[in-house]
This record gives C-alpha cells, structure tokens and sequence, in this order.
C-alpha cells in the first residue's frame, strides 16, 4: 500500500510538470460512459453493483464478480452528437482483476470553407480513448486500482494524442451496503497537439463519493463531490459578467461573483436509487453545476437533473438514462451488460 501511495504521488507529480500551463484538452473524457452514471448526476465513484461500467469512474470497482463480464453503451448527446463504449474484464486470481475498454466520440460532419468563404467540402471530428485497468483487493474491504488511458483526436486531417492515468480506493463495508470511493480522474497530458508543440493538461478532476443504503427502506444515498482540485467553477473565470448589469454605453459591467454555498454545491452531485428488487431499480439525481452552466435565465425547466433505470431481463442487464442539460434539450443513454460464463 505504501508503495501504492508513493507510485501515484511520483506519477501525478510528474505529469503536472511535463504538462506546465495551459488550456484543458480533451474534455470528452469527463463524460459518463453508462447510463447508470448518467442517470446519477454524471458523476459517481461509490456505487456497489457488480456493473463493469462503474470501473471507468473508479479504478477500484473492479473485483471478482466481474469476471469475463462485457458491457456495451451508447449515449445520443445534443445535436447530433454521439458517443459510446465497449468493456470487458477479467479475474486475474481472487484479489487481482483487469479490464480493457475503447470509447468514442463522434461530433458529426461539417462543412469545410477556406480562408475565402468557399465551400471545400464535407470533414469529420472525433475523440477516442483506450483504457487497461488494473485493479487489486488490499484487504476484505479496501481495494485499489489504476486506469492507463492513451487519448486520440482528429479534427478534419489534423490530429493529436494524449495519455492519461486514473488511481483509485475503495472501502465497502457489504454488511452495512456502505461504499466510500476516492479517484483522481484523468491525470495527464497531450502529447502531440493538433497544429503546434503546446501541450494541454488533461482534465484532471479529484473526487470523494459515498453511497449508503437505507436499513430500513429500499433507498440508496449517494453523494460526490467532484472538481475538488479546483473550487472556482465558475463557467467562465475571465468574463464572468451578470446580464442585468451590462451598461449599454460601453461602461465597464459589473463582475458577477457566485457566493460560497452556490460555488460549494457546484462540487456535489447528489444520486437517489430506488431499489425494490435485485432485478429492477430507479435513478433520480440532481447536479447544481449543470443547472447553472446549461439552464436558460427565462427558463430553467428540469436542467440539471437526471432520470434512469435498469432492469435484468433473461442474461442481460438493461439500462436506459436521460439526463436534462437545458431546458429543452437532454442527453439519452442505454447499456447493456452481461456475464458472458451465463452463455456457456
């Protein structure tokens, strides 16, 4: 465990400084890869149920119940933007297990002009990301793991790479169905840039998560708070202005500053599971960052909150989410998973 500790300190400590200043690049890895993380806020680092999906939140999910399990999920994002993800894991022995992923993004086709405004034809964009997860129990109810994550990019013919790790512990305590999890997420660099040698750090992100189970009643609580590398999340530091304070007559506007408890719940992503069964349960979550950066000052409606549910249905396990960015617009999401020992 010390030399664990240790191995991450060095890594992150390194990569910090080979990345230096600079803008974040790609962004597309802080998106949830299943709907079940979908339907809880987007974020989730705690939440025990066998679901090979939660291993891309946090390293350290993996364990022995996993083995040889296939997941397969596709989100339909705004605008005609998709994206989704394959995994597959497998038991090393009793308390080493490993899994293997690819992700992708897909932003469409979109027309190409040159310098001129002439038309020059149709190009695409995407982003994919490779993953090998390593994870190890260190004790009946802690184990650790970490996630190697090269990253590529393409932009019509210009193109860029990335690597990126993610370290991960959890402790469950499966008599009290309690899980704690802590992750730094996507700790990294771009290792070659799209048009010149500047490199951008990935969008590194430390999280802390509990989830617990009420003793009484068929509920699961999960709470986590995310970006605590960072406590200004304030969409945009530079310019942040308020629209009812910009003067018209070319006066200097007002800076908007968010206040504490605001900018404190900007970090916390709040999950419901309603689970009446093994086989069938429900998600509700709210996220107050995604309500203030997406919702519309006319219209909030819904933004924020998330819907989802899964269901086991012959070998399978079934999930469907739909997350609420603005007010008329929303992210939809389904995942399958399987055992695939349940084919022999």
């Amino acid at each position: 465990m010390r030399f664990l500790l240790s191995a991450i300190l060095f890594m992150s400590f390194g990569l910090a400084l080979w990345a230096g200043p600079g803008d974040r690049g790609y962004e597309f890895l802080s998106l949830p890869v299943s709907s079940r993380v979908s339907a809880l806020g987007g974020a989730n680092v705690s939440v025990q149920n066998n679901d090979l999906n939660m291993a891309s939140q946090n390293p350290s999910m993996l364990s022995g119940d996993l083995n040889r399990a296939l997941a397969v999920n596709y989100f339909n994002h705004i605008a005609g933007v998709n994206y989704g993800n394959v995994a597959y894991s497998q038991s090393i022995d009793s308390v080493s297990f490993w899994a293997g992923g690819v992700s992708y993004l897909n932003y469409g086709t979109f027309e190409g002009y040159s310098e001129l405004g002439v038309a020059d034809g149709e190009f695409s964009a995407g982003d994919v990301c490779v993953s090998a997860i390593y994870a190890r129990k260190l004790s009946r109810r802690i184990t650790a793991g970490i996630a190697f994550k090269p990253v590529f990019s393409y932009i019509e013919s210009y193109t860029s790479f990335g690597f990126g790790v993610d370290v991960g512990a959890n402790f469950y305590d499966a008599e009290h169905d309690f899980s704690l999890g802590l992750v730094v997420k996507n700790f990294g660099v771009q290792i070659k840039g799209y048009t010149t040698d500047a490199r951008s750090s990935l969008p590194w992100d430390l999280q802390v998560g509990l989830t617990k189970r009420l003793a009484h009643a068929p509920f699961r609580v999960s709470l986590t708070m995310v970006k605590l590398n960072d406590w200004d999340l304030g969409y945009n530091r530079s310019a942040r202005l308020d629209d009812d304070k910009i003067n018209l007559m070319n006066e200097e506007p007002e800076e908007f500053k968010i206040g504490f408890g605001d900018m404190l719940l900007r970090h916390a992503v709040v999950g419901l599971e309603f689970i009446p069964s093994k086989n069938f349960n429900l998600q509700v979550s709210y996220n107050h960052r995604r309500r203030k950066e997406f919702a519309l000052k006319e219209s909030k409606g819904a933004s924020g909150w998330a819907f989802g549910a899964n269901i086991h249905v012959y070998k399978l396990d079934l999930g469907v989410s739909y997350a609420i960015n603005a007010p008329k617009g929303g992210v939809f999401g389904l995942s399958v998973v399987t055992d695939l020992d349940l084919f022999k």
